[in-house]
């Protein structure tokens, strides 16, 4: 029997970001599909493993990285890793896989990525080092210009999470979703959950109201973001003047927003879920990759975008539609399909 082809995934599981964990349960089951077997990289392997069972998962430490866990390749992403914006430290914690790969001459790809325009010399050096000249896929053209800019050519497909979601079946499209929290403030050396900035809870919880009026209820506020997104959800709950369920558990947190008529975001895979739904996505584009989802021309009709929350949501809403899919190139499966042999 062939020996399958061991690769490190080098994402952003077990953070608790329920999007990242979309993203690893498509890229295992694809790599299933192609005869690979996959290493998860976590911030929390207990939290992963319970996410994805039967999995086999390396912590963040220094011997998982000189050892590339015992694998054959190294894949960098899914998910939108590729910034520096949130802290001087982010970008090297994930590439430092795919360095020492490169060093030991082990194949080395990226796939679904997201990515900002890099702020910092080093760091464009950093990703050159590290996949220039290698197979890498990104998520939309703000991304792949972003890496064009570092030295690094990539191709385009839909997020991986689009796989995880096309096989589901119609939602319900019922009440409102809220799906929003805090993002990394200012700052270069303090990690990004150390200067987080949130925005007024009660200007969301008067959009939340107006969008009952027009759609009905239920309410329901998810954390995409674990418990990150806690705080501010909790806020919002408060001063709404219709009753709201908070949604911890994350696969409820994915359903909920499935099955919604309308969501309420700032969030990149509420609003990618919601989307390809069929429901109305309001979504805050402050943010470069909500604003990449929300051009994309077949999604696009979906979306009601604002730089913010402050300000009236116009008369007239789109209805709740048909579920939409993204269009796919089909490169992150080439990848894959490279990788296996």
């Amino acid at each position: 029997m062939t020996q399958r082809r061991r690769v490190l995934v080098c994402g952003w599981s077990g953070a608790g970001n329920v999007g990242d964990e979309l993203l690893t349960s498509a890229l295992l089951a694809m790599a299933e599909n192609a005869g690979i077997e996959l290493v998860v990289r976590s911030a929390d392997p207990a939290r992963t493993r319970q996410a994805h069972p039967g999995v086999q998962v390396v912590g963040r430490g220094l011997w998982p990285v000189l050892t590339l866990g015992g694998c054959d390749a190294v894949c960098v992403g899914p998910g939108g890793i590729i910034q520096d914006s949130s802290s001087v430290w982010s970008l090297p914690m994930h590439l430092a896989p795919a360095l020492v790969a490169r060093l030991r001459r082990r194949p080395v790809v990226g796939l679904g990525l997201g990515a900002d325009r890099l702020l910092r010399r080093s760091s464009r050096w950093l990703l050159r080092w590290a996949l220039a000249g290698q197979p890498v896929v990104v998520r939309d053209e703000a991304s792949r210009e972003a890496l064009a800019v570092a030295g690094v050519e990539a191709d385009i497909d839909s997020d991986l999470a689009v796989e995880e979601l096309i096989a589901r079946a119609p939602g319900e499209g019922c009440g409102v979703v809220v799906a929003i929290g805090p993002n990394a403030g200012r700052g270069r050396f303090r990690r990004g959950r150390d200067r987080l900035v949130h925005d007024d809870p009660q200007v969301v919880a008067g959009l939340v109201d107006d969008l009952v009026v027009r759609f009905g209820g239920p309410v329901q506020a998810v954390l995409f973001r674990g418990e990150r997104d806690r705080w501010f959800a909790t806020q919002v709950v408060d001063r709404t003047k219709h009753p709201v369920t908070i949604v911890e558990d994350p696969h409820q947190a994915v359903e909920a927003v499935w099955n919604a008529a309308v969501v309420i975001t700032s969030r990149f895979h509420a609003a990618l879920v919601g989307v390809m739904a069929g429901a109305v996505v309001v979504a805050d584009v402050r943010q470069q990759k909500v604003a990449s989802l929300s051009s994309v021309p077949e999604l696009a009709s979906r979306f009601v975008t604002r730089p913010g929350w402050v300000g009236n949501l116009p008369d007239q809403l789109p209805a709740r539609s048909v579920m939409v899919t993204p269009q796919r190139t089909g490169a992150n499966r080439r990848i894959l399909a490279l990788l296996s042999r």
